[in-house]
């Protein structure tokens, strides 16, 4: 073998083993960014269900209960702001719309649909123009719905 074929072998093993670690590093870059979404919607999964006032609303939005119309500006106002954070998750494509239909649809829908809820609150005002957005999407959503396994994940 010369010094030329030993520098052209050398070179296409250069070669391959560089495209062998740019790989292994995209690879570790997808796998981390899946991580970080996953953490952060497991984050924000606690925080609904650790949320008194979140669970007292959704049970009260199950049969669109009479208390719902009662309940302070304050609760109401966090618990569309919380919908509203999940929608800017799926806007920025931080969590995948299937995954909030999913976990958070059922929860979206309800309030939207309630009537007591929206008692003394504008549905069309500008600033829960997020939040109708997200519901539509959700409702949409919901018509069309078939478990898939493989389309649930982060």
């Amino acid at each position: 073998m010369s010094l030329d074929d030993a520098r052209n072998i050398a070179t296409i093993v250069g070669v391959f083993v560089g495209a062998l670690a740019l790989l292994k590093g995209f690879h570790e870059y997808t796998q981390q960014g899946r991580q970080k979404r996953a953490e952060h919607f497991i984050a924000m999964r606690s925080r609904f269900k650790a949320n008194p006032a979140f669970i007292e609303l959704c049970d009260f939005l199950e049969d669109d209960d009479i208390r719902l119309a009662e309940m302070p500006f304050k609760k109401k106002r966090d618990f569309l702001g919380f919908f509203e954070e999940i929608a800017i998750m799926c806007n920025s494509g931080l969590l995948h719309l299937g995954i909030a239909h999913y976990m958070f649809g059922y929860y979206v829908i309800d309030c939207w649909k309630s009537e007591h809820f929206w008692k003394g609150l504008d549905r069309e005002a500008n600033y829960i123009s997020l939040f109708k957005d997200f519901a539509l999407q959700m409702v949409s959503t919901e018509k069309t719905f078939a478990f898939d396994r493989d389309r649930l994940r982060l």
